[in-house]
């Protein structure tokens, strides 16, 4: 029983050996994954012109049921993006990043949609451009039209 011991100790040392010190997942780019779920409970809808400006909003208005997303994004640059519960999922390349509003947002592209997500949770915007609308959500009241 002792030999069976040592050996399981032996071979557990050679696969830390082995590994090193980082036993993360994937690639060791410097980078991190990022999961967040965000909640939003206010929302202003607007028409949305050819110059990707809103006009025409509506007042703030509280949304019953609120609004859940979840945004998993790996170390390796792949994304999994639930909206209440209808999750899509891109590769590396298939959004865009961007700094605005003193944060970080995330630019996920549809054909005649878009939807960007700031890093920190204050503001998810919702652009379908074939219909000419904007819908912005807040977690927070925010009265900005």
């Amino acid at each position: 029983m002792n030999r069976i011991l040592a050996l399981l100790a032996l071979l557990m040392t050679f696969a830390l050996v082995a590994c090193g010190s980082d036993w993360s997942v994937g690639p060791n780019d410097g980078g991190a994954s990022f999961s967040k779920r965000y909640h939003y409970y206010y929302e202003v809808d607007c028409r949305y012109d050819a110059f990707d400006q809103p006009y025409d909003c509506s007042d703030t208005y509280s949304m019953s049921p609120s609004m859940t997303v979840d945004l998993r994004i790996t170390r390796d640059g792949y994304v999994s993006l639930c909206v209440d519960d209808n999750c899509s999922y891109y590769n590396p390349g298939e959004y865009d990043t961007g700094y605005d509003h003193g944060d970080y947002y995330y630019n996920f592209e549809g054909d005649d949609t878009r939807m960007v997500i700031y890093a920190n949770g204050s503001e998810l915007i919702y652009i379908d451009s074939y219909k000419g609308y904007a819908s912005y959500y807040y977690y927070d009241y925010y009265d900005a039209y």
